[in-house]
């Protein structure tokens, strides 16, 4: 058996999941969404999962706690996409504006 190595976060990984907590933040604070846990609710996501990622990558991360998950899951971003009209291309890029028109 090999020693599984820790898996390095890209600067493209790490964006991504930096705008995914921007972007939700964002839902909550217009009132589109009342918390995380009722948009993982929604979308079928384990909310223990992405609170424990927010701790890493969300817009008030918390010093010194690393969360185990490293990437936020593609259906999370599909239906941030799908459902809440977030522009794929900033959420994937960071180019442009946080809602599709």
């Amino acid at each position: 058996m090999g020693v599984k190595k820790p898996k390095i976060i890209t600067p493209i990984e790490d964006g991504v999941n930096r705008r995914f907590f921007q972007a939700i933040e964002a839902l909550v604070s217009l009132g589109r969404l009342s918390a995380l846990e009722s948009f993982c609710k929604e979308a079928g996501l384990s909310a223990s999962r992405y609170r424990e990622t927010r701790f890493t990558y969300g817009v008030t991360p918390r010093p010194g706690k690393v969360s185990r998950y490293k990437s936020i899951q593609i259906e999370a971003l599909y239906y941030l996409v799908a459902k809440y009209s977030v522009s794929s291309d900033w959420l994937l890029t960071g180019r442009g504006n946080m809602f599709s028109k």
